[in-house]
């Protein structure tokens, strides 16, 4: 009997310091959990060097994204159109286009531009995973994407975009967005397109060039002058013959006056939507500027947007094989109107019917 009772007094002893050994073990230290946390918080996220060299901690899996403006809002439609939680602009009539886009999104405004009217409350109130600026480098891009991150609370990211550097671009947002089956595609459709068209014209001097001018306006005489970032496909393919002291990064282009359009003289003149293409050609005015005068004028297509600028964003790959085909037509083994249902097809995956092509084509092929 008395040696039962001190079997089961062993046991109690060993039970005892069994419990109190696991309740030691759980009293972890708060500086441990804190420890603990932060790791399993990293373990949800990774660090993306943007283009302007900016470490940034980006979430394991982003679902939300806010554009900072047109520019970028156009280049994530064509990759992740259903992540977009706001527009910097309304679609319009381009909704038909993306039927991926969500309805009835908040409008956030664009950081840059003309009204640089970016709304942070409304990103704030939408959450996204990240805000993506896209495009040219601004000189205080670095301080800008600080700020705002500071602002927000929110990762912001700048992806730096041309004309050669799209297929780059979109690499970097395959890995941003989790959609690098879908960057690849579009980003060597960039790069061949690209590279077609550098083939054709790298080569050629500046009087081997067509002689050209891009115009917008209510009267035609504002012109996207040599040097601009919105001028980047006419520079690449042609000679641009508007030249001024100051190249404005505006979509509305330098303002001009005729006598200095007269003076420029441009072969082949390009006019922008809503622009004077219509009238020029009844108007004594222009009458005898060579383009006109020999009806090698054309309204660049703008469906769902301008081909060439306003923003200078993805379009203009579109707007380059087709400005290059302009010029050079007998220079390529494609027309413009197939590798515009293959753009259209590969960007935003639309099928465009025959009768969409002639109507895109309309203004923007050689006069009879």
């Amino acid at each position: 009997m008395a040696k039962q009772q001190m079997t089961r007094r062993a046991f109690a002893a060993l039970l005892a310091g069994t419990v109190g050994g696991i309740a030691g073990c759980s009293n972890t230290k708060p500086e441990e959990k804190k420890e603990d946390a932060q790791e399993q918080e990293q373990a949800k996220s990774w660090k993306f060097t943007d283009s302007c060299g900016r470490e940034v901690e980006i979430p394991a899996k982003v679902e939300k994204i806010a554009p900072s403006g047109p520019l970028a809002q156009q280049v994530i439609i064509t990759i992740a159109p259903k992540k977009l939680c706001g527009l910097a602009n309304d679609l319009g009539n381009a909704a038909a286009y993306f039927p991926d886009v969500p309805e009835n999104l908040p409008k956030f405004g664009a950081i840059y531009g003309g009204k640089g009217d970016f709304n942070k409350e409304a990103v704030a109130d939408a959450a996204p995973d990240l805000v993506i600026d896209i495009g040219e480098a601004k000189k205080t891009i670095k301080e800008d994407m600080d700020n705002l991150q500071q602002q927000l609370g929110i990762p912001c990211v700048h992806v730096e975009s041309s004309l050669s550097t799209y297929s780059d671009a979109y690499a970097n947002l395959g890995k941003l967005l989790g959609e690098e089956d879908r960057a690849k595609v579009l980003g060597e459709y960039c790069k061949n397109a690209y590279d077609e068209v550098n083939a054709v014209v790298s080569g050629l001097s500046d009087d081997k060039r067509v002689k050209a001018a891009y115009l917008l306006g209510d009267s035609g005489l504002n012109g996207m002058a040599r040097g601009s970032f919105q001028a980047g496909v006419i520079d690449m393919v042609a000679n641009n013959c508007i030249v001024v002291d100051k190249p404005t990064g505006s979509g509305a282009g330098n303002e001009l006056n005729l006598e200095q359009i007269a003076n420029f003289d441009p072969e082949l003149i390009v006019f922008g939507p809503k622009s004077i293409y219509q009238s020029v050609g009844d108007d004594a005015a222009w009458a005898d500027i060579a383009a006109i005068k020999n009806k090698n004028y054309y309204e660049v297509p703008s469906k769902p947007y301008n081909w060439l600028s306003g923003p200078p964003s993805v379009n203009q790959i579109m707007g380059l094989q087709w400005f290059a085909r302009l010029c050079y037509a007998e220079q390529f083994n494609t027309s413009a109107e197939d590798v515009t249902k293959t753009y259209y097809k590969t960007f935003y995956n639309y099928e465009l019917k025959n009768d969409e092509v002639k109507d895109l084509f309309s203004t923007a092929t050689k006069q009879s």
